[in-house]
């Protein structure tokens, strides 16, 4: 499939796009970010809808650098280059990453300033994505200083909740389609795999959950491998993986 450039501009000659999804408390006060592209069912099925994530990575570096989160909701998956396919933890038990086998994680940027693509084909019933601005990430520094002793579902437990209330965080990728995620110091946000405590409280001998596939140039370049013993050579595009390389050497930050 031919390459052709476009910017979220183009796409908003076909699709219905919302800005100011969300009210976070960032660099500024009250901030809104977020984006969100309704792609109509008659055009999914073609290009740029039906491109990898990394064609939406390079095309729209601009629009997730300036939104923060960019969404495609009910995008279906595309598998090409994934750099990783996250399911229920206990699915990944034979690996020794412990952003696999954990429920929650430690808020991080994936590899700045690079952003990283989700992307979700069905409902993800008990995981989802919390994403904090630059204030969330002090809270949740301070408090997990003040509580060293607290396993990280609990941290999670007191202060994903807390952000929603206060402004500070969100709850993303639980429903298909795709996510796009800043991970620049423009944006300062910071994101982590964490429970949908409900879900899990209703069934807590749950075994598996949807896959969500992830997408990173660094990743895809340098440690596709170790991120996940299991990767294999399943969905792998060794055409697209030589543009991305391409690309990244010519792009300046």
């Amino acid at each position: 499939m031919a390459r052709q450039p476009f910017t979220l501009a183009d796409l908003a000659q076909e699709c219905v796009i919302e800005t100011g999804c969300y009210r976070l408390h960032g660099p500024h006060p009250a901030r809104t970010t977020g984006a969100k592209v309704f792609v109509p069912a008659a055009l999914q099925a073609r290009y740029p809808y039906n491109a990898s994530a990394y064609v939406f990575l390079q095309q729209l570096r601009s629009a997730i650098r300036e939104f923060g989160t960019l969404e495609f909701p009910g995008l279906p998956l595309n598998r090409s280059n994934h750099t990783i396919a996250m399911r229920s933890p206990r699915e990944h038990g034979y690996s020794n990453n412990p952003y696999l086998t954990g429920e929650c994680q430690h808020l991080h940027q994936d590899t700045p300033p690079y952003p990283t693509a989700f992307w979700l084909d069905e409902e993800r019933r008990y995981f989802a994505t919390w994403i904090v601005s630059a204030p969330g990430l002090q809270r949740y520094a301070q408090f997990t200083r003040e509580h060293p002793g607290l396993s990280m579902n609990d941290v999670h437990r007191t202060l994903v909740p807390e952000s929603l209330a206060n402004g500070t965080g969100i709850v993303l990728n639980h429903s298909p389609g795709l996510l796009l995620l800043d991970n620049s110091e423009h944006s300062q946000l910071y994101h982590a795999r964490t429970c949908r405590f409900e879900a899990i409280t209703r069934e807590p001998d749950y075994t598996h959950d949807a896959p969500m596939y992830a997408y990173n140039e660094i990743g895809l370049l340098h440690y596709l491998d170790t991120m996940d013993e299991r990767r294999g050579e399943q969905d792998r595009d060794t055409a697209e993986q030589r543009e991305i390389a391409a690309f990244m050497q010519a792009e300046q930050w």
